[in-house]
């Protein structure tokens, strides 16, 4: 059986552990460097891979985790030029462990939920 394929964005402190942990349990992770590109070279040692826009990103992904520090980021990620929204297949799973605004998550779940995720 193929183990379920998350995508991840946002490598920081809390991010590269939680991307690690994943690994371990034995998921394949696709991740998406947004900022610090410290984290890559544990990352693909450990056998994950690194996607280059977002449609490669969830290519595939049964789920896509954000861990960014807020909500400009998100919306900038989820919102923005090669944005998460419009490179979202129908059952695509977003989680989202961030610190974001309540009206904005609840915008984007809709968002999301228009698309068939």
């Amino acid at each position: 059986m193929t183990p379920a394929c998350i995508g991840f964005i946002g490598l920081g402190m809390m991010g590269q552990g939680m991307a690690l942990n994943l690994l371990r349990k034995g998921f394949a992770l696709r991740f998406q460097v947004h900022r610090n590109r410290a984290p890559v070279s544990e990352l693909l040692a450990a056998g994950a891979t690194e996607a280059t826009t977002r449609r490669e990103l969830v290519a595939g992904a049964e789920a896509v985790i954000l861990c960014v520090t807020g909500t400009p980021q998100i919306e900038a990620i989820v919102l923005g030029e090669d944005g998460l929204l419009e490179a979202a297949p129908p059952g695509l799973m977003v989680l989202d462990t961030s610190t974001a605004e309540p009206a904005s998550t609840a915008r984007l779940r809709e968002a999301f939920a228009a698309r068939g995720c």
